[in-house]
């Protein structure tokens, strides 16, 4: 029984097949339930349907052949939940535990829901001064003797002992003040400051989650970072990269923006740039490829590949960004054999006087053997490539994008040409902006995301373009 922890709880440890909580399933479980009639304890292998690997068996001494006949989760769900329900959810490292066991219940269809305390982190308040506070340094710092290590039940036994000898040892007050403190950063994982939160700014910008070592393992944006950040870590459960995040995670840091537009830019350029571990999506790319129009002597259109760094000046019409050669030519197989044209024409295979390989395949209109018009193979190839057409800066000079924070501040983006060229604060840091010497490349998401803004039509979105003269500083015209 306890004296100042809060009953009823069930104290719960799990063993597993690893720790991907998505794809991973459970192997055994062990329930300590305290509640004021007494202590009850329970336990049970589970088959988890998937083989364990031979480094869980040596940890665990749980083998393939033990949970042969052992039941399913399903089978043994309701009496789980019924250890569990209406009970305080504890566990060393709880976020692993009640992951594992709410993704089992999801499977059932079933939202599984309880209130959570973690012993790490009691243990941490509790014995600050401490060096270590996994289960394996607590047992041995306090000298709790356990039968069988990472079996369910042992270590669940072996969190419930420490529980009762750090109430004899810590008292009533210092129990409350843990237990308070873990209520009001119960999000937050074991080894995470959770007042760190609490600089976290409510306004848009890009934050950085950082490891062991000042290890960058993401990046992220949004409008508010501070709720952002939260709802990885209230979210943690769902996903194995979400949770390895979480749990990785030692500090945050984030650099404020005025607004959506400029922490998508910003999120962009620092992924690029500093390549942290868990983001896939925002790649580095050094050179993009698109596809041109070129026009035979016959009056035929042919598909081009060419290398881009900056968006011609021209008007020649590009038709999408792709991040190598090989893959702008796979678009360019994919058109053809969606619509029937000829693979001589669009560069696939070399002119041999002879049909295309995709006529012989029925996959030609006959160009390549004069039963099409090149007018037909023309339009056909334009309207296929419509999709991917890249739009045409509209404007005749650059522009600012003006974005305002809810203090009334205005920062300008200068962009020309689908590039961001810079910030400035003020009107008459543009100049020193368009004075650079060198601009940025073409990117294909900064593209993305000026497209969106600059033909979205939002009454928010100030756009206004920079006039200049060779007598006189760049300014806006209203």
């Amino acid at each position: 029984m306890f004296k100042h922890f809060p009953t009823p709880c069930a104290i719960v440890d799990i063993e597993t097949t690893g720790g991907n909580v998505t794809y991973d399933r459970i192997t055994e479980i062990g329930i300590i339930e305290v509640t004021e009639e007494g202590v009850k304890e329970w336990s049970t292998l589970i088959n988890p349907r998937a083989h364990i690997p031979e480094g869980i068996q040596l940890l665990t001494g749980i083998t393939n052949e033990m949970v042969m006949a052992a039941p399913y989760f399903e089978q043994v769900a309701k009496e789980i939940l019924l250890r569990l329900q209406g009970k305080l959810f504890v566990a060393h490292n709880v976020r692993f535990d009640y992951g594992f066991i709410r993704n089992e219940f999801a499977r059932l269809a079933y939202s599984f829901k309880s209130k959570l305390m973690c012993t790490v982190r009691l243990s941490r308040f509790l014995y600050a001064d401490r060096d270590g506070h996994s289960l394996e340094k607590i047992i041995a710092r306090h000298q709790i003797y356990v039968t069988h290590r990472h079996r369910a039940l042992d270590d669940a036994k072996a969190t419930y002992k420490f529980m009762t000898i750090a109430e004899e040892e810590k008292g009533e007050e210092l129990i409350k003040a843990a237990i308070q403190h873990q209520y009001r950063k119960e999000s937050m994982p074991a080894n995470f400051d959770a007042h760190l939160i609490d600089a976290l700014p409510n306004s848009p910008g890009v934050y950085y989650f950082w490891g062991e070592n000042k290890e960058l393992l993401y990046i992220g944006k949004s409008i508010n970072i501070r709720k952002r950040v939260l709802s990885h870590f209230t979210a943690d459960h769902k996903s194995s990269r979400e949770m390895k995040i979480c749990q990785q995670t030692r500090n945050i840091t984030f650099d404020k923006t005025t607004g959506e537009l400029s922490a998508l830019i910003l999120e962009s350029r620092k992924v690029k740039e500093l390549q942290p571990i868990y983001n896939r999506k925002l790649r580095r790319v050094s050179t993009f490829y698109s596809i041109q129009l070129e026009e035979a002597a016959d009056g035929i259109l042919k598909p081009k590949i060419c290398a881009i760094s900056e968006m011609p000046l021209t008007k020649q019409k590009l038709y999408g960004l792709f991040a190598s050669e090989k893959k702008a030519k796979q678009a360019i197989q994919s058109i053809c054999g969606e619509n029937n044209l000829c693979y001589h024409v669009c560069g696939l295979e070399k002119h041999t006087g002879r049909a295309c390989s995709g006529y012989q395949l029925k996959k030609c209109k006959g160009y390549c053997v004069g039963k099409q018009l090149a007018i037909q193979h023309n339009v056909k190839l334009l309207e296929s490539l419509g999709t991917l057409a890249l739009k045409t800066w509209p404007y005749k000079s650059p522009v600012s994008i003006i974005e305002e924070d809810a203090s009334g501040q205005q920062r300008h983006l200068i962009v020309d040409n689908w590039c961001v060229l810079g910030i400035a604060d003020f009107p008459h840091e543009i100049s020193e902006v368009l004075n650079q010497k060198s601009h940025p490349q073409i990117d294909r998401d900064t593209y993305r995301y000026l497209v969106n803004t600059i033909f979205s039509k939002d009454p928010d979105v100030v756009i206004r373009p920079v006039f200049t003269t060779s007598n006189e500083d760049p300014h806006l015209i209203p």
